[in-house]
C-alpha cells in the first residue's frame, strides 16, 4: 500500500514542508496529506519557495494525497463565504496537484439533524461537488463522529441521498470502530464509496475522548491512550491484511497525534512494511 505522514502531526512543531517532504521520501511515505491551514500559509508566507518546492517534490514521487479543511455546511445563513472558502481550496487542490479535497460532513451529530438541517447539507455537499468536479477533484467526506457521517446508516444515508460520483470517502477506521463497526463491515459496505484512508490507534474504549477536537488540537491537551498502530484497540494488521488482499489503490493517511511524530512515523512505517512482508510470505506458502 501507499502511505502518506500528515502534516497535522507537526501542528505544535516548527517544521517546513520541505523538510516533512525530505523526511517522507527516506523513510517511505510516497505522500502526504496537508492540513488546509498549512496549505494557505504555505501560499501567503512563500510562494516563491513553495513553486520551487512542487516540482521537487514530483522529482522526489512525493504527492499531496489530500488537502484537508473544514466548512461550515450546517449554517442557516448564505452560504457565500464556505462556497468562497471552497473556491480557494480548489485553487489551492490544483497548486498541490491533488484530486482529493476532505472536508466534514457538518459539525453535529447525525441523529440530532432535523429533515431541513440535513437536506440542506445534502444540498450544500452536491452544489460543492459540481463545483470541484469541473477540475476532476474529489469532494472527500471523512467518517467522524459529530458529523452527519458519524455511523455506518448515516453514512450510507449521506451517499444515497448526495449520489454525486465526486463525492466520495475517507474511512477513518477507528471512528467507525468507535460507532460500533468492525472495520471488515465498514470496509465491505463502503468500498464502492472509499477513496482514502485514516490509520491511528487508541489503548481502547474509555480513550476514545484524547482524540476530541478541543483536546487533541490543545497544545496543553493530553495524550494518554494514543498508542501506536501495533499496539491499541484496533487490529491494524488485520486491516492492512484486508486491504492489501483486496489490492486496494488507495493511499492511507498515518494521523499521528501523539509526541515525537518523526520517531513515530518512523517506526509506523518500519512496522506496516513488516506486516506486508508477512503477508506476502503468506500469501507466496498459500500459493
Amino acid at each position: 500500500m501507499k502511505y502518506n505522514l500528515c502534516t497535522i502531526s507537526f501542528r505544535h512543531q516548527l517544521v517546513s514542508l520541505r523538510e516533512l517532504v525530505v523526511f517522507a521520501n527516506k523513510t517511505g511515505y510516497t505522500g502526504i496529506e496537508l492540513w488546509g491551514v498549512h496549505a494557505r500559509s504555505l501560499i501567503r508566507h512563500d510562494p516563491i519557495g513553495l513553486a520551487r518546492l512542487v516540482p521537487e517534490m514530483q522529482r522526489l514521487q512525493i504527492e499531496v494525497g489530500m488537502i484537508s479543511d473544514y466548512l461550515d455546511l450546517l449554517t442557516p445563513e448564505g452560504f457565500e463565504e464556505q462556497e468562497a472558502k471552497w473556491k480557494e481550496l480548489l485553487s489551492l487542490a490544483r497548486l498541490f496537484q491533488t484530486n482529493k479535497l476532505r472536508i466534514f460532513a457538518g459539525n453535529r451529530a447525525s441523529e440530532s439533524a432535523s429533515r431541513e438541517e440535513w437536506e440542506r447539507c445534502m444540498k450544500r455537499l452536491r452544489d460543492l461537488a459540481d463545483m470541484s468536479s469541473a477540475y476532476g477533484i474529489y469532494l472527500i467526506v471523512e467518517t467522524h463522529p459529530m458529523t452527519y457521517a458519524d455511523c455506518l446508516p448515516s453514512v450510507l444515508k449521506l451517499l444515497e441521498d448526495t449520489d454525486h460520483p465526486y463525492i466520495r470517502l475517507n474511512l477513518d477506521f477507528l471512528h467507525m470502530w468507535e460507532a460500533d463497526c468492525s472495520p471488515e463491515e465498514a470496509y465491505r459496505k463502503l468500498k464502492p464509496w472509499v477513496h482514502h484512508f485514516h490509520f491511528k490507534n487508541v489503548r481502547d474504549r474509555d480513550s476514545l475522548s484524547v482524540f476530541a477536537p478541543d483536546n487533541v488540537y490543545s497544545p496543553s491537551g493530553h495524550r494518554q491512550g494514543i498508542v501506536s498502530l501495533s499496539e491499541g484497540a484496533l487490529s491494524f494488521s488485520e486491516i492492512v491484511k484486508l486491504l492489501e488482499l483486496d489490492q486496494t489503490p488507495f493511499s492511507a493517511s498515518i494521523e499521528w497525534f501523539g509526541d515525537d511524530p518523526y520517531h513515530q512515523l518512523k517506526e509506523e512505517m518500519r512496522w506496516l512494511r513488516q506486516v506486508e512482508d508477512e503477508i506476502g510470505k503468506t500469501v507466496t506458502r498459500i500459493g
